[in-house]
């Protein structure tokens, strides 16, 4: 049986690693730790009506996966009230898999530098076997004309364990604070933008501010991948194929390519 090499150590080249090794398939996984990748920002959260109607067969897929591998939380965040024109109340009510959990521990600290049909090349050296390029906004330069692109945001983490909340500030979009990690309260006011600026702290902050969390103790910043028409899986050539666009849906989606790679590809 070969050998499965997968580019990018976050969700997606995680998740994918972690199935392959439970069906004997021996994996490396290469991440050369490049600033500003999203998996470790993520909040983790999961919830069904997050899926667009074009992603929910994803989500069903994905769920079977990830039930079997993890230990899934159920999250209750209460809506604050802080704001007096708040109409929302009562709680909400979302599946939670910490990053950390998921994110391959010791991927090899070294930069890919070409992938072919059945190889890839890293650090001088030529590997052979199944190749699964999971890099993010960096996938770009394996598929010239993917048109992959990332949109920023920071999420925060301060001081101490508090209550979960959540609080609606545009249409399909919260504030959440809850704790994410142990010892820490998360906080993120889902800001994806394409060209991410000061300002987006400052905002970002503010949001926390009003939710009582002041003093952040960790800035975490990353680039989400997007691409044209969706998130993206494509066999580029017999040996080699390419996942990215994840979204806000880094689980999720991660999951169900990870799937479909070893069950219906790496044959």
């Amino acid at each position: 049986m070969s050998t499965l090499f997968i580019v990018g150590g976050g969700l997606f080249g995680s998740l994918a690693a972690i199935y392959a090794r439970s069906k004997g398939i021996e994996t490396v996984v290469f991440d050369c730790g490049h600033t500003g990748a999203a998996s470790p920002a993520a909040a983790g959260l999961l919830q069904e009506k997050w899926a667009a109607q074009k992603l929910q067969p994803h989500y069903h897929y994905a769920l079977a996966l990830l039930e079997r591998f993890f230990n899934i939380q159920h999250l209750s965040l209460k809506y604050d009230q802080r704001n007096a024109r708040a109409t929302t109340s009562g709680t909400e009510s979302l599946l939670f898999i910490p990053p950390s959990a998921i994110l391959e521990p010791q991927p090899l600290r070294q930069q890919v530098t070409s992938v072919g049909d059945g190889w890839l090349e890293a650090g001088g050296q030529r590997y052979q076997g199944w190749v699964y390029i999971a890099a993010g906004i960096w996938s770009g330069q394996f598929l010239p004309g993917l048109k992959v692109y990332g949109k920023a945001g920071a999420a925060f983490l301060f001081a101490g364990e508090r209550e979960g909340r959540i609080r609606q500030v545009a249409a399909n979009r919260q504030c959440l604070a809850f704790v994410r990690d142990r010892g820490t309260t998360y906080f993120s006011d889902g800001t994806a933008e394409r060209v991410y600026t000061e300002e987006h702290d400052r905002l970002s902050l503010e949001r926390a501010a009003a939710m009582g969390l002041t003093e952040p103790i960790q800035r975490l910043w990353g680039q989400r991948p997007y691409v044209p028409r969706g998130p993206f899986f494509q066999r580029l050539a017999c040996r080699t194929w390419l996942a990215t666009g994840g979204r806000k849906m880094g689980t999720i989606l991660g999951a169900s390519f990870a799937r479909r790679l070893v069950e219906d590809e790496l044959r």
